[in-house]
């Protein structure tokens, strides 16, 4: 994965992606993959990383997957991570994905979707009585800590 400043082209290393370009200040990256392979582990990284974050600020939340769509599209930087949140403090609204672009500063070099719902939306989508967005399929269950990601 090769990460670059998207203000001036300077190369960055990873641990540079989520700070200001040491170069001209800019937050916006760039982002390459030489194969599929190393941009998919990367996306899983960030997903189980903004999933523990969201566990960490949403008090209702019991559960969170991924949801994934065609496999040549996943491999694309610019599609977003994908998340199923079910939440037990939220209203029954539907399936409605709300957008978020990269956020590089916080970490999170994607955009990503959230979706959330409460338990009984969850229900009804894992019995296909509730539809997911055309092409989307539930995906794994993410850790609710790093520390359960790696088996710690």
């Amino acid at each position: 994965m090769a990460i670059s400043c998207a203000g001036c082209g300077n190369e960055l290393a990873p641990q540079q992606a989520a700070i200001p370009c040491p170069r001209c200040g800019s937050l916006d990256r760039n982002m390459t993959a030489e194969d599929g392979a190393a941009l998919m582990d990367e996306k899983d990284r960030v997903a189980k990383y903004l999933a523990t974050k969201h566990y960490e600020v949403e008090g209702g939340l019991s559960r969170i997957f991924r949801l994934t769509g065609a496999a040549e599209l996943e491999v694309e930087p610019a599609e977003p991570i994908k998340l199923l949140e079910v939440n037990e403090s939220t209203f029954s609204s539907g399936v409605r994905p709300l957008q978020f672009a990269p956020a590089p500063a916080s970490g999170i070099p994607f955009p990503s979707v959230i979706v959330e719902v409460t338990p009984d939306e969850f229900a009804m989508i894992e019995s296909e009585e509730l539809k997911l967005p055309r092409g989307w399929k539930l995906g794994e269950e993410l850790p609710k800590s790093l520390e359960e990601a790696s088996g710690s």
